[in-house]
């Protein structure tokens, strides 16, 4: 049973909202409601796009792991060395840190970001040193326990770079980005005429403690209604939550997953979804639903949220984007994916 469109919005309680669903080779079903401007009443459409955030740290963990195929570094190789400038406290493996058990801390990210127009002038690698050398004492023994944390998706960032002789962007779209074949997905607005302003509940407890961490004057374009609109931004770090794009676009990104084309060997995409501790693999976390396995990453932040997931053995996958904040992994593609596995024995 597909989903309607004013069933997505009371699903996602946005504004607007994008949803898909695919298996290898095409769209089994989307669907596009709502507004992506309140202002202007601009209908949510397939080219609509919106921040992605830390779904990102997928692409960054198969980054990674390519460069595991291409023998320029071991799960198990233990990264201090590669980091002689940093104090850190324990010595941890590439392993650890896709699974989040290196031991990092997690700051709230809130004011990691900056507005489109100076993304030319920003110091991005300055950025993450100056966050490294605040995070480099870990707070637990790395393969203890697992603990989510944006600081070390960005170590990983360097890590690429170091061992790829590229950029982080560059590497992420030679090598996956470039695959994709439709919609739209990249670390950049491609038209901010298109792009969904993002919105936060403006009568909320969240939005009073906002102006503890993010210069109001400066990244809150308006106040409507219940609503409160955010500027188009970018966040500082591409790696733990770059992405920008659709629903489409995440969708053939999916596609590459279901069909094994990132990856030289069949066997690195399994390794991928294989769980490692705390409901998680690497750079993705794991769960079921009505029996059926999936891995999925959720991305939030201030005016968006997003969820993708992939159901290995189904070979299907679903996303979901919407124009609100969210803070946490709420697990939304369970109430809509679920209309479409009880049809599946």
């Amino acid at each position: 049973m597909p989903i309607l469109a004013n069933e997505l919005l009371n699903v996602t309680g946005a504004p607007g909202a994008q949803y898909i669903l695919v298996n290898e080779k095409e769209i089994i079903h989307e669907c596009y409601a709502g507004v992506s401007d309140i202002i202007n009443n601009t209908p949510v459409t397939p080219e609509i796009t919106f921040n992605n955030f830390s779904v990102t740290k997928t692409a960054t963990s198969a980054a990674a792991l390519l460069l595991v195929e291409q023998g320029k570094i071991k799960l198990t190789d233990t990264i201090n060395p590669l980091f002689s400038q940093y104090s850190f406290t324990y010595p941890f493996t590439l392993q650890q840190l896709l699974s989040h058990q290196a031991g990092f801390a997690n700051p709230i990210p809130i004011s990691w970001i900056h507005l489109p127009e100076e993304e030319e002038s920003f110091n991005e690698e300055q950025f993450i040193t100056d966050l490294m050398h605040k995070n480099a004492k870990q707070k637990y023994k790395p393969g203890t326990k697992f603990s989510y944390s944006s600081v070390g998706y960005l170590l990983l960032s360097q890590i690429i770079e170091k061992l790829s002789g590229e950029r982080y962007v560059d590497f992420v779209r030679k090598n996956i980005l470039s695959l994709i074949s439709n919609g739209t997905l990249g670390f950049t607005i491609p038209d901010q005429s298109i792009h969904a302003v993002g919105y936060h509940p403006r009568y909320s407890f969240s939005n009073l403690i906002l102006g503890f961490f993010m210069d109001r004057k400066k990244f809150i374009n308006y106040n409507h209604g219940s609503w409160m609109a955010f500027k188009n931004i970018y966040l500082n770090g591409k790696a733990y939550g770059g992405f920008i794009g659709n629903v489409r676009g995440l969708a053939s990104y999916l596609q590459l997953f279901l069909t094994n084309q990132i990856f030289n060997d069949d066997q690195t995409g399994e390794l991928m979804f294989t769980e490692q501790r705390g409901g998680m693999s690497l750079g993705w976390f794991t769960g079921t639903l009505n029996g059926h396995r999936y891995v999925c990453h959720a991305g939030g932040g201030g005016g968006y949220y997003g969820e993708i997931r992939i159901y290995p053995e189904l070979k299907i996958a679903s996303a979901l984007l919407r124009n609100k904040s969210a803070f946490s992994d709420q697990r939304l593609l369970d109430k809509i994916d679920v209309r479409f596995l009880s049809a599946i024995p």
